[in-house]
């Protein structure tokens, strides 16, 4: 045979091999990829070669975080009732009146603790300050009638201050909490009378000072 078509021969097999062969992964000579859709794994890799698994794609194996119970109390803070100077983030209700400043009385909000700052002359002094609602009291009257109408509490306790001449006189102070603690210090403070019917209420629940009165019928 010539040298020309030993060489033609030899071509014609390797072209023969060549169509028989079939690439890993694909049967009878078909891609297994030739219908254009991209094989997903259930198991995805990252950028730096970890895998992911595809199952928290969905989300459902991502756990619901409970709110912070401190959020919670910053978002009631912020809503703010107008009765209060300003709210902190436990929610306390925090009333301030200066000298004459809260003359029709003081009411706090109901269901939050309520802290209540009547100082100065008269602060408070022709309108009751009534903390009947909220969950805990702390009022300060503090200057020469400041609460002169009266101071009426309630919640889980309740914590009076009575300080200055005529501070709480004409109206008194009545607690209904379950502890009260009262303090009366000036001339005529709390004159008209100091009730306290809370389940934690006794003579040492209020400690009068500087002519104040610690009595529910009054003094003289």
């Amino acid at each position: 045979m010539k040298r020309g078509a030993v060489t033609v021969a030899v071509l014609a097999l390797v072209l023969v091999a060549a169509c028989q062969f079939q690439p890993s992964g694909t049967s009878d000579g078909i891609d297994a990829s030739a219908d254009g859709d991209a094989q997903v794994e259930d198991d995805a890799m990252t950028s730096d070669g970890s895998e992911v698994d595809s199952s928290a794609i969905d989300g459902s194996s991502i756990d619901a975080r409970p709110v912070d119970a401190a959020v919670d109390a910053r978002v009631d803070a912020a809503i703010c009732p107008s009765e209060c100077t300003s709210c902190a983030p436990n929610g306390t209700c925090t009333i301030n009146c200066g000298a004459g400043g809260c003359n029709t009385g003081v009411t706090c909000p109901p269901g939050r603790p309520c802290v209540v700052n009547c100082i100065g002359a008269g602060a408070c002094e022709t309108g009751v300050v009534n903390c009947l609602l909220a969950s805990s009291c702390v009022i300060t009257c503090q200057g020469p009638d400041a609460c002169d109408a009266g101071v009426n509490c309630a919640g889980t306790s309740c914590n009076v201050t009575c300080v200055g001449p005529g501070a709480c006189e004409d109206g008194g102070v009545d607690c209904t909490a379950t502890s009260c603690v009262i303090s009366c210090n000036g001339d005529a403070a709390c004159f008209n009378h100091v009730c306290c019917t809370g389940a934690d209420c006794d003579s040492n629940q209020c400690q009068s000072t500087n002519g104040g009165c610690c009595d529910c019928q009054g003094c003289s």
